[in-house]
């Protein structure tokens, strides 16, 4: 019986120790697989069981679009303010970034995606142009660029003929023809009638005089909004 007993135990000690070496091998080839393939598979696991256990968790994303280019509201061609205003609209919270006259500036846009410029202008062209950047730091491309004039000198004004204070007799005279020159591309009015300018800046006007004195208010105006204004009176006696 014990003979039996110690067969049983050598057979049992056998299985351990082969079982043993079975696992130690294992183990052993498991490390090596690890160590020279398995490492980065390991690492993607890793995450991919990370992302498992963070369930419904938002994994957040580097932006790398760029926000369109800064659209700006209605900019005059000519003024004669030297100070400025020029407003407009891009991506919320970006930072507009302008290019005036080679200098540069910048101003935050509102959340409701609104900005504004204070422009000091030179006399004569002043150009400018914008871009926008984003929180992420995205330029986007140039904006249109832009061009204003600043004058504010008056249009020069010569009423030629008739002169002021002039006289007219009979029915032969009573039509009568009021001549002038005044700078190209202004706006010409007489007594509110918008009479036509030429490309050299000359116009004219013909009108009916009535009986007596009659006055007539010669007005220029320029791109810019700076006026010129001259008063004539014309006689007539029938």
């Amino acid at each position: 019986m014990r003979l039996r007993y110690s067969r049983l135990q050598s057979v049992e000690e056998k299985r351990n120790l082969r079982s043993t070496i079975f696992f130690a091998v294992l183990t052993l080839a498991v490390l090596v697989l690890l160590a020279f393939v398995g490492i980065p598979l390991f690492g993607k696991l890793t995450v991919f069981l990370s992302d498992l256990r963070g369930g419904n968790k938002i994994v957040s994303k580097s932006d790398t679009t760029p926000p369109a280019p800064p659209k700006f509201n209605y900019v005059a061609q000519f003024s004669n303010q030297e100070t400025l205003n020029v407003s407009g609209s891009s991506e919320a919270a970006a930072v507009v970034k302008l290019t005036f006259n080679g200098k540069p500036s910048e101003v935050l846009v509102d959340k409701d995606g609104n900005f504004t410029f204070n422009l000091q202008l030179n006399e004569g062209d002043n150009n400018f142009f914008a871009i926008a950047v984003d929180g992420s730091g995205n330029p986007s491309q140039n904006s249109k660029e832009y061009k204003i004039t600043f004058d504010n000198r008056p249009p020069a004004l010569s009423v030629n003929s008739p002169t002021d204070g002039s006289s007219f007799f009979g029915s032969n005279q009573r039509q009568v023809t009021i001549q002038g020159v005044t700078e190209a591309d202004s706006q010409m009015l007489i007594n509110d009638r918008l009479i036509s300018v030429d490309d050299a800046g000359n116009f004219q006007y013909t009108t009916t005089l009535n009986d007596g004195a009659n006055q007539f208010i010669v007005k220029s105006t320029d791109r810019a909004g700076n006026t010129t204004e001259k008063s004539l009176t014309l006689n007539f006696t029938p």
